[in-house]
């Protein structure tokens, strides 16, 4: 009983004494919940009554809108809270234990007849009440202010729930900044070492991935250690959620964290010698590798400042590292003596930081371990995934999943293009691993022969996950087409490739709510599925001859249109569009304005080789037109790109300003026809130039426009070796 009277007597006089930290706190929150939830209510009534009276003529419930905005006000990733609950922590923590940085302190505190695990607990306790009650207090209070104005108590579980997590990353930094503290014996020792510990793996993984994109040819994937571990070992980071990992994940890795740090917090506390009082750093064993950590951080992070100033200079680069590591090893040596005249003591340890620093350099630039040449063994992988501009080139299309934003009109945003293809690489699994090592191959041989490079290309990425659980990809920006037409004709034919690249055929017909066609022109259709026996059989048609379709084909062939199959979320989209899109409005209506609204998502390509596809549309009432009828045509004016002089009829054709282009234009409507037979018109949204001739590009001119180029001046190519003999 007398101990525990005088644990709580102890908390009694440790809060007078940081009853200033306890005011801050409350004033944080008070402003920043209980005043800014006001603010929101008063601000949501204006803007509702104002836009509803002027738009409607009457007022409507709307206050599920009032919970929404506090919502996402009061949210476990709001950069707010996280700046408050940062300047509170180190504000608790320093207040706490300050006294570990003034010997006379430290004397009285420790000739306490008290264990320093209890004086301890009292500091580490009383830091958290003060910012935890207060923060609990006000979101409750906050939280009642919005369920009485909207008479939604679900909103007080929420904010609880939220209010538990943000007490999670405040203790989770808490306790990183008491740890700064253990270490040092000097506030502003203290503080940078809190920018250290909050700062240096996150800037050193992303240093590292700069070093890799600058000199590694077949950079793209930095791997799970830079990417994800590195960075989220910062409570930094983690609190402000800067590299976005899962809410409970955050949580879960922030309190694991934090119960180790209070343990090793403790320990240093208990191991923590009182003469280290005002001196520099508490433990002498931690200078030299923290010395050696940020010196040659420092000297590699000049290195690539310099090297990319000045224009990828190696001398200004080298420069830059000898600069940055002397400077840096001259600071940490003040820093350390607290003395400005051993500025350039221990010459010999800079020396060595600046060697190692020119090492790490030198594998990065010299690629010293083969990154650019590394391709495992087929034995070695358990799945392979190829991703192509030569395989399909609208990934785009079918893996950017939609985000919605609510307010008084709808919004719908997409997630990067990186992303589609991130998704895309860890779906998909190549049954032959050969290919992708054969592929793999070629593309290093092709960088080390670079002046031998001929044909088209383009690039390609692989990804190996490797029997031991490694993740390996690389990205090859000069992959020659014509050297792997095999391989890629083997990887795009075999069924599991098609079904992980294109969703639609693991599409059910009961799913589908509404279809849209993209044909050639005007020749649109919006189609709501009504008769769900002809969506079923169209739907199972596509899918049967999306299937069946061969590499060979599209080497060939071309899709002259485009069809999506819309399911709830699509329609979703296409309905937030047209509420927010006031353009779309009068012609909501039109199959063109449901066609191309979000035209960039979710079509997939018609070839004319879908006979069955194409029978059921027109069953379905659509005019498929398949190419562009001549007698529409005005003229076609053919460009030929570094023509052979005299060469058939070359020799005709007008030259242009520069000898190396020459021109022709066609008006018969014989030679239109037969040029629109062999022409790629491409131009749905759906867009594939896969196997065309660079060299020869058309412009086509309509009769009831003779001034400008069909399709927005967008220039058409022919497919290499079906050129018609009157443009030759």
């Amino acid at each position: 009983m007398t101990s525990k009277n005088l644990f709580f007597k102890l908390m009694k006089e440790d809060f007078k004494i940081r009853i200033w930290s306890l005011a801050i706190s409350i004033l944080s929150f008070f402003f920043s919940l209980i005043v800014a939830t006001a603010m929101l209510i008063s601000y949501h009534r204006n803007m509702t009554y104002s836009y509803l009276i002027e738009e409607t003529g009457e007022i409507v419930d709307d206050s599920y809108k009032l919970v929404e905005r506090f919502n996402f006000y009061m949210n476990i990733k709001s950069p707010l809270f996280a700046f408050v609950f940062l300047c509170l922590s180190l504000i608790v923590a320093i207040s706490g234990f300050t006294y570990l940085y003034s010997k006379k302190k430290v004397d009285m505190y420790h000739s306490l007849p008290v264990k320093r695990e209890v004086l301890f607990a009292v500091k580490v306790i009383n830091g958290i009440l003060i910012v935890i009650v207060p923060f609990i207090i006000c979101t409750i209070i906050a939280s009642l202010m919005i369920a009485v104005n909207t008479s939604d108590g679900s909103v007080i579980i929420r904010s609880i729930g939220v209010a538990l997590g943000w007490c999670v990353f405040f203790i989770l930094n808490y306790s990183v900044v008491m740890l700064a503290i253990m270490l040092t014996g000097n506030m502003l020792i203290g503080i940078l070492a809190f920018v250290f510990f909050s700062f240096y793996f996150p800037l050193t993984a992303f240093m590292l991935m700069g070093f890799q994109s600058t000199f590694f040819e077949t950079y793209y994937y930095a791997g799970d250690i830079l990417e994800k571990i590195l960075p989220n070992t910062s409570s930094f980071v983690l609190m402000f959620n800067l590299v976005e990992i899962d809410t409970v994940k955050r949580i879960i890795i922030s309190a694991v964290v934090s119960i180790l740090l209070m343990i090793l917090n403790l320990f240093l506390y208990k191991k923590r010698a009182s003469e280290t009082a005002g001196k520099s750093i508490s433990f002498s064993i931690i200078k030299l590798p923290i010395k050696f950590m940020i010196v040659i951080f420092m000297s590699m992070l000049m290195y690539l400042m310099a090297y990319e100033m000045m224009m990828s200079s190696t001398i200004w680069g080298i420069f830059g590292a000898v600069i940055g590591g002397i400077i840096t090893h001259c600071i940490m040596e003040i820093i350390y003596n607290q003395d400005f005249k051993k500025i350039f003591s221990k010459k010999i340890e800079m020396l060595i930081c600046i060697v190692l620093a020119l090492f790490f350099i030198a594998s990065f630039q010299m690629d010293l371990f083969g990154y650019d040449r590394y391709v495992p063994k087929a034995s070695d992988i358990k799945q392979a995934a190829v991703v192509s501009n030569f395989l399909e080139s609208n990934t785009d299309q079918y893996h950017s999943n939609p985000k919605f934003s609510n307010g008084f009109y709808g919004n719908v945003n997409y997630t990067e293009d990186d992303y589609a293809e991130t998704r895309l690489l860890k779906n998909l699994n190549i049954e032959n691993k050969d290919i992708a090592v054969k592929i793999a191959k070629q593309c290093v041989d092709s960088i080390n022969n670079s002046s031998e490079r001929e044909g088209t290309l383009g690039y390609v990425i692989i990804s190996y996950t490797l029997k031991s659980g490694r993740v390996v990809q690389r990205k090859y920006n000069y992959f020659e087409f014509e050297s792997a037409i095999s391989e890629l004709s083997a990887i795009y034919d075999d069924p599991v490739y098609k079904k992980s690249m294109y969703p639609i055929l693991s599409e059910k017909s009961e799913n589908i709510l509404s279809i849209d066609f993209d044909g050639v022109g005007y020749d649109d259709k919006h189609i709501e599925t009504k008769d769900t026996k002809l969506t079923k059989k169209l739907l199972e048609a596509y899918k049967k001859e999306l299937s069946a379709l061969k590499y060979e084909t599209r080497l060939k062939s071309y899709p002259f249109a485009s069809i999506r199959f819309n399911d709830a979320i699509m329609e979703k989209e296409l309905n937030s569009d047209f509420v927010s899109d006031y353009a779309a409005v009068s012609e909501k209506k039109t199959d063109t304005a449901y066609v191309k609204e979000r035209d960039d998502k979710g079509y997939y390509p018609v070839f004319p080789e879908f006979k069955e596809t194409i029978a059921v549309l027109k069953e379905m009432g659509v005019d498929v037109i398949e190419k562009l009828p001549a007698k529409d045509v005005d003229r076609i004016e053919i460009t030929y790109y570094n023509p052979e002089n005299g060469a058939g009829n070359y020799g005709s054709y007008t030259e242009s300003y520069d000898s190396y282009v020459a021109q022709k234009t066609f008006t018969d409507t014989a030679d239109i026809e037969k040029i629109l037979d062999s022409l790629v018109v491409c131009d749905s949204a759906y867009q594939e130039s896969l196997n065309e001739d660079d060299n020869i590009t058309a412009f086509i001119y309509m009769k009831d426009d003779k001034e400008n180029a069909y399709g927005g001046y967008t220039s058409y190519r022919f497919k290499k070796g079906n050129v018609p003999d009157i443009v030759k």
